[in-house]
């Protein structure tokens, strides 16, 4: 069989494979918190099988709101953190990234509320395949061992039918513990899947020991697709009653979409569960993101500024008037995290300095109704005159989630291209067909060939190409991205870009030494190719000094820079010597003397190429008792030089600024580089 048969007969199974509930549910687009959430594990769950993913089934959202971005935990009501891609935007106008994290407070769980809890089970005969079900019975052996004496707990099981089997009880007791791990031991899996009556024993339940003091919900977890008639009805008049419901997808086969419909509807959340340690995460660390509301209505509005266009947002469901953006989120549990993502694009203006972009705003209802005082966050940014003046986002965090951003639209023109060509290749195929049946037995298949044929190929070989260049352009961007964040982050992406690469090789028929050679390329060129050293460092010091002139007094450690290499160049000394400087500046902030931490890597026993790691940094940081710590890093390729610089907040553990420029590597540059 040729690779261009080959290739029609995986398009052709994709093609069933997408007929699937699951694909379903991708393709609807529905935008909600509950199905970003769930969506992402599916997303690399799909992605891991090592094909290119079809464009319908790549959801943005998902991919966005699958990321923890560690956003900082309040110690009571609500948590708002507001950024944008960079700190310093072009005067003559350019896209922006903003994001919003909302994060709920985090309690041990022995403070949360008193809860009253029904575990409906699917144990239909899919549940014994890639050990579904043990997964299942190791999570709640984990969970019984936390659960408070004040807790009820019941568990429902169902196939075609379904069946109480540990009627709702108060767990006060080491045999109730025991005789919850007998029921959870002798499930079997066999029989079909009745998702309707499930939900409802699940609910009878529930409303068996209903206590308004406490957090009364339904956690219903399937791998299928069953009857579920009017379910969503029943969830809707649940809530009503303030009993919510929470779903756990499993495997890849499951109703993805009524499984987010339903915990909508239900007042709950939605998840993906891929393995069997994401499963012992929700029974265990985070059994709260799953049970626990912290607020309620959440109603977000964005405002943005005169000469501030929105091109599109990501996050919830959403309205639009003029310049305000309104968001809507029913539930936010407790420790949970939402994400918000805005593309807006900036006019051009004549003012240069200091302006607001945005305006964020959030309301919100704690769980007995009582309205959440209002909190209000506003986005600022530099007016400067460069274009681009650094290379990619420089806030850390809008980094990782602008990035996600650009693998998953990537994702989707990829996919587009690929698949675009069933169509030719059909084609092709018959017309290869015609020939052999008229006589052409003395070539082989992939030799017939015509004019016809080869304009064919020539149109699917160039948009192969492009979703080549894509692939490529993607694992460069992410490659840099985890660099600058310390190397964490993005493994799975990366992988699948890998294979992606592999697959699309061997499409274009390129020989394997190349594709390895492309593989291995991290050559990022320079955004802007004739701008002046000393210009990029202006904009890099800037970039990074910026977020400092807002911020209270602070103690700051400037490590430097270092060349990834090790080795020593007049560049690292005038990049250390300029940070000196451009930090000294800041009035609000008290630099530590060099000597000093000279002083303390000596004790430490730590070279300055250390502190490039995160942690050592931050350790270092610790015992000078600094707020911050500046580190860069100056890395030579082939035609540029990559210089960015880090600012971590030694409290937090976190890196907050990853500034980058790239520089050509012109007759001035290599001669910083001792070259």
């Amino acid at each position: 069989m040729s690779k261009k048969q080959l290739f029609l007969v995986i398009s052709v199974i994709v093609s069933v494979f997408l007929i699937s509930p699951v694909a379903d549910a991708f393709a609807s687009g529905e935008k909600s918190a509950e199905s970003a959430a769930s969506t992402t594990g599916h997303g690399k769950y799909l992605a891991g099988q090592g094909v290119i993913i079809p464009p319908e089934s790549v959801y943005v959202d998902s991919y966005i709101a699958g990321v923890d971005y560690r956003y900082p935990i309040p110690e009571e009501g609500i948590g708002i953190s507001l950024y944008a891609g960079h700190r310093q935007v072009s005067g003559a106008g350019q896209e922006e990234i903003i994001q919003v994290g909302i994060q709920g407070r985090k309690m041990e769980f022995e403070d949360l509320p008193p809860m009253n809890v029904a575990f409906v089970i699917d144990k239909s005969g899919s549940m014994d395949s890639r050990d579904k079900m043990d997964w299942v019975k190791e999570s709640f052996y984990i969970f019984v061992e936390s659960v408070r004496d004040t807790d009820f707990v019941s568990l429902v099981v169902f196939d075609n039918e379904a069946q109480v089997i540990f009627p709702s009880t108060r767990m006060d007791s080491r045999d109730k513990r025991l005789r919850f791990k007998d029921a959870v031991r002798d499930i079997q899996p066999g029989g079909g899947t009745n998702l309707f009556q499930g939900l409802e024993q699940g609910y009878s339940q529930v409303m068996a020991n209903f206590r308004s003091e406490y957090t009364n919900r339904v956690l219903f977890l399937t791998d299928g697709v069953g009857k579920s008639e009017g379910i969503l009805d029943m969830a809707a008049t649940y809530r009503e009653m303030d009993v919510n419901v929470s779903t756990i997808g499993l495997g890849g086969d499951f109703d993805l979409k009524l499984m987010n419909d339903l915990a909508r509807a239900g007042g709950g959340s939605s998840r993906f569960v891929a393995d069997r340690v994401e499963m012992e995460k929700i029974f265990g660390s985070e059994l709260d993101r799953a049970f626990v509301p912290a607020a309620r209505e959440l109603v977000m509005i964005l405002e943005l500024s005169p000469g501030v266009e929105l091109v599109e947002t990501w996050g919830y469901n959403h309205s639009i008037s003029e310049q305000v953006i309104s968001y809507r989120l029913p539930t936010l549990h407790h420790g949970d995290y939402e994400t918000i993502m805005v593309r807006i694009r900036i006019a051009g203006s004549e003012r240069r300095g200091r302006q607001t972009l945005a305006r964020f705003t959030l309301n919100a209802q704690d769980t007995s109704g009582r309205p959440i005082p209002s909190e209000s966050r506003i986005l600022e940014a530099e007016f400067v005159d460069d274009m681009a003046p650094v290379a990619g986002y420089s806030d850390a965090m809008v980094l990782r989630s602008g990035t996600t951003l650009d693998y998953a639209e990537k994702l989707i023109l990829i996919g587009e291209l690929y698949y675009s060509c069933r169509a030719e290749i059909d084609e092709t195929n018959a017309l290869r067909d015609e020939m052999w049946r008229g006589g052409n037995y003395d070539m082989s298949y992939e030799r017939l060939t015509s004019p016809q044929i080869r304009e064919l190929e020539r149109s699917v070989a160039a948009r192969m190409g492009r979703a080549m260049d894509l692939t490529v352009s993607m694992k460069k961007s992410m490659e840099n991205a985890r660099l600058r964040l310390d190397n964490e982050g993005f493994e799975d992406e990366l992988t699948v870009l890998e294979q992606y690469i592999r697959i699309l090789g061997e499409e274009l028929e390129m020989e394997e030494a190349n594709v390895s050679g492309i593989v291995r390329d991290r050559e990022i060129a320079p955004l802007v190719s004739d701008r002046p050293f000393t210009d990029h460092m202006a904009n890099l010091f800037r970039e990074m000094t910026l977020d400092f002139k807002t911020r209270s007094e602070g103690v700051v450690a400037v490590s430097g820079f270092t060349m990834q290499n090790g080795q020593t160049a007049p560049i690292i000394d005038l990049l250390n010597e300029t940070a000196t400087v451009e930090f000294g500046r800041i009035d609000s902030l008290i630099l530590v003397e060099r000597n000093r931490l000279d002083e303390v890597l000596a004790e430490q026993q730590i070279q300055l190429t250390g502190l490039v790691d995160t942690s050592t940094a931050i350790r270092v940081g610790e015992i000078l008792a600094a707020q911050y710590i500046v580190t860069g890093s100056v890395i030579e390729m082939t035609g540029s030089v990559v210089i960015f610089g880090r600012v971590i907040n030694v409290e937090s553990a976190e890196v907050e600024s990853v500034a980058q420029v790239i520089v050509t590597k012109d007759p001035i540059v290599k001669g910083l580089l001792g070259i």
